[in-house]
């Protein structure tokens, strides 16, 4: 009896907290973030990578994965995460490269709540406060 109460107590907790946001951090799964930018009225920075792409690893060293990046981020916007290959992309990664027109790697998307694109941050991305100061500009028009 007891191994049924702490098999239905954690699979509870963890239905609870599938959807839950934490801070600073990028979401991987688009229903959750699209969920959590509508009940805090943001729009969604969609980075749609490649698994192969050097850029994409390199920027994510340089910039993506910085804690300064995601706090300022995450201010006014829910961070999203996609990766899939470049031919013969599938899915819901696949879906919102041929969506949004995100043909290169990386792409930076700011995206609405309703799905419209606001904004594609343009490419290169030099370092993390001239890609923060882009972003900045999108969202004050």
């Amino acid at each position: 009896m007891r191994n049924i109460i702490i098999a239905i107590s954690t699979i509870f907790l963890l239905c609870s907290c599938a959807c839950q946001p934490s801070p600073a951090y990028w979401r991987t799964d688009v229903n959750c973030a699209q969920l959590e930018a509508k009940e805090k009225g943001k729009a969604l920075l969609v980075l749609i990578t490649a698994p192969d792409c050097s850029a994409c690893e390199n920027n994510w060293c340089r910039i993506f994965s910085r804690k300064e990046f995601l706090n300022e981020v995450d201010k006014e916007l829910v961070p999203l995460y996609l990766s899939c290959p470049y031919q013969n992309a599938t899915g819901v990664c696949g879906a919102w490269r041929d969506k949004y027109d995100a043909s290169k790697s990386p792409s930076l998307l700011i995206v609405g709540g309703d799905g419209e694109l606001i904004a594609t941050v343009p490419f290169p991305y030099k370092d993390t406060e001239s890609c923060l100061e882009s972003i900045r500009s999108f969202l004050s028009k």
